[in-house]
């Protein structure tokens, strides 16, 4: 039989207070009592032997610049998929019993471990936070929008990354969920088109480049978390043709800060000995993405074809170079594009298919392979019977 002695059986009154009763406080502790529950630690209380480990799919470069700044030890986990099952997207960090999201790393860093943000004042706080938020939500859609909604951006250099670092059959399907799903969200929050991405852009640099001024950091002679989530973005922007051009005039102080970042914090193979990776990242490295010279263009190889065409020109500059051939020059050579020779290559292999149907023999195997071009038909026809 069930003890009813502790338990209030009266007809609830629905005039009474909210304001915890000397009664409800004894049940409560009671309870408390009857289920205890084991604190969660962090790496450090758990003694020797643990640190912090960093989950990522694409290079978190503002946590690692924060346990950078603060000397934190950490362990970076490349992974081979954009997020896990159980948890969610990556990047993630698991720091004993706590398993935290991208948007709360850096902030648990800050609870559990160091706080570089001590020396800053009340006013100063504010102010970081202001602009740790402009940088996450708003630079953040513009650099989605970039890699992920441009169509050249797209097609030329996301989509070939991830598709290399994917298992088969994953690289053929999630490169174009992740393409629709992001262009559907940064529609719905007012990112469109290039236009208000690029003044967006814009003003967020310009007001960034306003408050470091001549300083080397955001707040004096000491870096703070607002300069490793910037430093984190900067790496991101620099490494894309669109973004570069933005920064380098609209933001030229901010080069030279991302510079003094890396060369301070992450070229010094002494303070390199607190931080480890199990397999190297396929992705952006800070080699690629700015060493040296601001003037070179990383990841060359795709972006060539563009890189002398502005971000809001492109397709006006084809146009002009399509216009200056002759139409009256008998003797001039035709320069098909890509999407042309496509379909005479498709029209050639058709004859060829449909004369090998018509002899008296079969093939017994064969292997399917999709080449960059074949896939891009393919997606534009899947596009076009979405629309």
């Amino acid at each position: 039989m069930m003890d009813h002695g502790d338990l209030d059986l009266s007809f609830p009154n629905r005039n009474s207070t909210l304001v915890p009763t000397e009664r409800s406080l004894i049940a409560d502790r009671k309870a408390n009592m009857e289920s205890l529950r084991v604190p969660p630690k962090t790496s450090a209380e758990l003694g020797p032997g643990c640190q912090p480990t960093l989950h990522q799919f694409l290079p978190a470069y503002d946590v690692q610049a924060y346990v950078r700044f603060a000397k934190i030890p950490l362990h970076i986990k490349n992974a081979k998929y954009p997020s896990f099952e159980a948890t969610g997207e990556l990047p993630q960090l698991r720091d004993g019993h706590y398993l935290l999201a991208k948007d709360d790393i850096i902030m648990h860093l800050q609870t559990y471990h160091t706080d570089i943000d001590g020396h800053l004042s009340a006013v100063q706080k504010g102010e970081s936070l202001a602009f740790k938020s402009m940088v996450q939500e708003k630079l953040q859609r513009v650099l989605h929008y970039c890699r992920w909604v441009d169509p050249i951006t797209y097609k030329e250099v996301t989509r070939p990354a991830v598709q290399r670092v994917l298992p088969f059959p994953l690289n053929r399907v999630l490169p174009k969920k992740m393409h629709h799903a992001m262009t559907s969200e940064l529609a719905t929050a007012g990112y469109a088109s290039q236009e208000q991405v690029y003044v967006a852009a814009r003003d967020c640099y310009a007001a960034l480049n306003a408050r470091l001024g001549d300083g080397p950091f955001f707040y004096g002679a000491a870096p703070t978390s607002l300069d490793a989530i910037v430093f984190g973005h900067l790496v991101d922007a620099l490494s894309d043709v669109q973004l570069r051009d933005v920064v380098h005039i609209h933001g030229p102080r901010l080069l030279s800060f991302a510079e003094t970042v890396r060369s301070t914090y992450f070229g010094s193979k002494a303070m390199g000995s607190l931080w480890t990776e199990n397999v190297p990242s396929p992705f952006l490295t800070l080699a690629t993405a700015f060493m040296g010279d601001f003037a070179t263009v990383p990841l060359a190889a795709y972006v060539q074809p563009y890189q002398s065409l502005s971000w809001s020109k492109r397709e006006v500059a084809k146009e002009e170079v399509v216009h200056e051939v002759p139409h009256d020059d008998p003797a001039q050579h035709v320069v098909y594009d890509k999407s042309s020779r496509n379909v005479l290559f498709g029209g050639l292999l058709a004859i060829v298919l449909y004369g090998l149907s018509q002899l008296s023999f079969s093939i017994e195997s064969f292997a399917d392979a999709y080449d960059d071009d074949e896939y891009d038909e393919f997606e534009d026809g899947y596009d076009e019977d979405d629309a």
